[in-house]
């Protein structure tokens, strides 16, 4: 191998200089453009795993709802427990998620579509307060969100969230079972053939 980059050295010294000249601008390119590729690559991989996990559905017909006490914007304190004898739509997430963001006017359409049916989306923003409040007043959400941060993701951790994958939904039905749970986006076909059934 030294030998190898000894004569590489060896014929680039003896090159005539403008086809030495050219030589380097081109290393110099080839190894820029493998930086750049190299970043894109982390910055890309990295922001799919942290915020756009694949979706996956899992039926868990023996956990049951946890209650779980977390302040609205107003900074009430809400317990879990008032939506029960209800289908709710548990959904963890957070302003700098894009997945998270991309699905929520969906949620704001199906809620208005089954809130009359005993229906509720109960949206968790894991978040600075008033970044969640500008987000849901500039999108005007319409169901009941709570505001939390290590406590939130406790929370979400007890629903099954080991990974801490957002957006991660959980769907419950009127008898407080844990029909499903999914981590990634869901689109809005998916979430109305799980929540029609239940209602």
């Amino acid at each position: 191998m030294a030998e190898q980059q000894t004569n590489t050295l060896t014929f680039i010294l003896f090159m005539p200089s403008h086809t030495k000249k050219i030589s380097i601008i081109i290393a110099s390119i080839t190894s820029i453009a493998l930086t750049i590729i190299a970043l894109l690559w982390f910055v890309f991989f990295h922001e799919s795993k942290q915020t756009d996990v694949p979706e996956v559905v899992i039926k868990s017909h023996s956990l049951k709802r946890q209650d779980f006490s977390l302040p609205d914007l107003n900074g009430q304190q809400q317990k879990f427990s008032q939506w029960n004898n209800k289908v709710v739509l548990l959904n963890f997430w957070a302003t700098w998620c894009p997945p998270c963001r991309r699905e929520m006017p969906d949620f704001i359409d199906i809620y208005n579509q089954y809130k009359d049916k005993d229906f509720v989306v109960v949206g968790v923003g894991i978040d600075d307060q008033h970044k969640i409040a500008e987000f849901v007043k500039h999108l005007e959400v319409n169901y009941p969100i709570l505001v939390g941060d290590r406590t939130a993701m406790q929370v979400s951790y007890q629903y099954g969230n080991h990974s801490g994958a957002l957006p991660y939904s959980i769907i419950i039905d009127k008898q407080g079972i844990i029909r499903y749970r999914a981590g990634g986006l869901i689109s809005r076909q998916k979430l109305l053939s799980l929540l029609e059934p239940l209602l």
